[in-house]
């Protein structure tokens, strides 16, 4: 012991830390250790960098869940934090949600190095901090973690962490030691946080693809231990002097800003958020609880004797049809909001990301959110409110013609034509429309592939491991469903000249002796009218040409499954030879199946393969017959 004090003292007469002869000198064991104010100032100063660039990598972390640097600073932030405490329920700010949402680690692999090192800066640096400043300093950073990087759940676990770490008996005289004992409750947490991810994927991932949800967190095990080595092997070397954990902590933090700018992008951040709003602004909404204690508060509002529940019903029914059905509707006001948002912010990201690999996808979303509209019939029978964009709004032909423009033989761009053909038809342009038609049905036949299945490699060493799918992937349309959709329109416009009324029965007339003031092409399929405006379109142009079309939308239309059958049998016999034989044979056979009728719906598509071998019908009928039960009758139905 003698021997050891005397080096001591030589160690600190060489750093003029104390005097010589100053009996009992403590044993340099952290940054505190040396008294002399000079160390004492820079151990603050270099703890007060250390704290402000770990507050920069917990921003980075937030940004990179939600695109916003400074948490406390967000609407809703404490109710995101406190809902982080309630079990079972996903929200934004979950390490579960961290590898999913809203960039995939699937979808941009790159993400596994970048959430390992950003994960593994967050773990190792509080443990280093104790060790080497002691566990009273850790706290600033436990906080950093807890609430600039929201992620409460690995605050507390580096409090144990920590503790483990720096205080006795658990701290021992091998500092690696130490901080791999500290390191086992996050090794616990992840392996929790795991746990929860695997069940919230299940089903929804390729097994093969989990490991891309288990690489991050064992990178970030691996990298936290690494950098616990390289720190208390500099500190043992500079013999704890203040200044160990600055230089490793820029570049745990600068790593992963770096290969995020220049290999991933923020585009695709906000891309990503931008798809997510999409996808929220117009998902399918449960109003069935709102309506049923809209009706009682109605019904206790009533004088004795009350009214009928049944028509108190009715009545509050009716209310809500007129408001979805009219902008100053509650919900036909937030539809009009969310395009208005939407709108704004595809036209920002075109703004700032011009280049952007995603630039026709952000266009794309402007212009489906610009033909949203509310299904009240839809509302009517199942009291959900659903949207549907398959009737083009005029507001959205510019966007289409841009998409169309700059990129006509992908799958955005045939979309893009096909909506445009619908509103040159409606127009009355009808050429101009099998014009666009005919440039979809041309496409190269390899586009059929799913456009899921063809991703965009990596250049350099990484090319194969670190492939991303196509820009128009996550868009989910599938480019047979628009293959279909150009045949049914061309072969509707191509083959009903009508040799008495010209294109007037389906598209809107272009003089005023016109009997009726629109076509077929003007008149909504989800509108609630749609059946009373077609036998109004029939009655106007008796014996036209595409009388056979008018009886199949009217049969499509029906909801009554028993009617709709009669009306397609109707339709067979009345037009044996007519256009509209072969989708009448598929959906016969599609409602004989769904009527339990198999026999039936064997022999409607037998006869449609047989008379009609070359027709998008047939195909679509193999396809119906090679899907699951549920899946296919779910997507004929449509």
């Amino acid at each position: 012991m003698a021997g050891t004090g005397q080096a001591n003292r030589a160690r600190l007469d060489s750093t003029g830390d104390a005097h010589p002869d100053t009996p009992g000198l403590p044993e340099i064991v952290d940054v505190w250790s040396r008294t002399t104010s000079k160390y004492r100032i820079r151990a603050v100063v270099l703890l007060a960098v250390n704290v402000l660039l770990f507050a920069g990598l917990a921003g980075f972390a937030y940004w990179l869940r939600s695109g916003e640097v400074f948490a406390p600073a967000f609407g809703g932030y404490w109710d995101e934090f406190a809902q982080t405490f309630k079990f079972g329920r996903q929200t934004t700010v979950t390490l579960v949600s961290f590898l999913d949402e809203p960039i995939s680690v699937q979808d941009v692999p790159l993400q596994i190095p970048i959430v390992g090192l950003l994960m593994a800066a967050l773990i190792a640096i509080p443990i280093l901090v104790a060790i080497l400043y002691r566990f009273w300093a850790s706290l600033p950073f436990i906080a950093v973690v807890g609430f600039l990087a929201v992620m409460p759940w690995l605050a507390i676990t580096l409090l144990a962490s920590c503790l483990l770490a720096s205080v006795r008996p658990f701290r021992t005289r091998l500092r690696f030691m130490s901080a791999l004992f500290g390191l086992v409750p996050t090794v616990i947490y992840l392996v929790l946080a795991w746990k929860g991810s695997a069940e919230t994927l299940a089903g929804t991932v390729d097994p093969i693809d989990r490991i891309k949800f288990v690489a991050p967190w064992a990178l970030a095990i691996v990298a936290a231990a690494a950098a616990f080595a390289v720190v208390l092997t500099i500190a043992k070397v500079v013999n704890y002097r203040p200044g160990a954990i600055t230089p490793l902590l820029a570049i745990m933090f600068g790593l992963p800003v770096a290969l995020f700018e220049f290999h991933v992008g923020r585009d695709e951040l906000h891309y990503r958020l931008l798809e997510a709003l999409s996808e929220a602004h117009f998902a399918d909404v449960d109003a069935s609880l709102d309506l049923e204690q809209a009706v009682w508060r109605a019904w206790l509002r009533h004088p004795q004797p009350r009214r009928r529940w049944e028509d108190v019903y009715e009545i509050e029914e009716q209310k809500w049809l007129f408001e979805l059905g009219t902008d100053m509707g509650p919900y036909e006001s937030e539809l009009i909001r969310h395009q208005s948002e939407l709108t704004r912010r595809c036209d920002w990201f075109r703004e700032h990301f011009p280049d952007s690999r995603y630039s026709l996808n952000a266009l794309f979303i402007k212009a489906r959110a610009l033909d949203m509209r509310v299904d009240t019939a839809e509302f009517r029978r199942t009291k959900w409110i659903r949207f549907y964009d398959e009737f083009p709004n005029a507001a959205s032909g510019d966007t289409w013609r841009i998409i169309a423009e700059n990129s006509p033989d992908s799958l955005l761009g045939a979309t893009a034509l096909v909506r445009l053909a619908q509103l040159d038809a409606r127009a009355g342009d009808v050429e101009r429309a099998l014009h666009k038609l005919q440039r979809v049905l041309a496409a190269p036949a390899h586009q059929e592939t799913p456009v899921t299945q063809r991703a965009v490699p990596e250049e350099g060493v990484l090319r194969g491991v670190l492939d991303r799918e196509a820009p128009e992937a996550s868009l989910r349309t599938a480019f047979h469903q628009v293959l279909l959709e150009a045949h049914r329109l061309y072969e509707l416009l191509a083959r009903n000249t009508d040799p008495l009324y010209g294109y007037e029965p389906l598209s809107r007339p272009r003089h005023r002796t016109a009997p009726l003031w629109f076509g077929l092409m003007d008149l909504d399929p989800r509108h609630e009218s749609y059946i009373d405006n077609l036998r109004v379109l029939r009655s106007a142009y008796p014996d036209c040409q595409l009388e056979d079309n008018i009886d199949l939308e009217i049969a499509q239309a029906t909801s009554s499954l028993t009617l709709r059958i009669e009306r397609l049998e109707e339709l067979l016999r009345r037009f044996p030879r007519r256009d509209a034989v072969p989708e009448a044979l598929f959906r016969l056979g599609v409602a004989y199946k769904a009527a339990g009728r198999p026999e039936q719906s064997h022999a409607a598509l037998s006869r449609l393969a047989t008379a009609y071998p070359d027709s998008v019908w047939t195909r679509q009928a193999s396809r119906f017959a090679a899907e699951p039960l549920a899946l296919r009758l779910t997507k004929a139905e449509r």
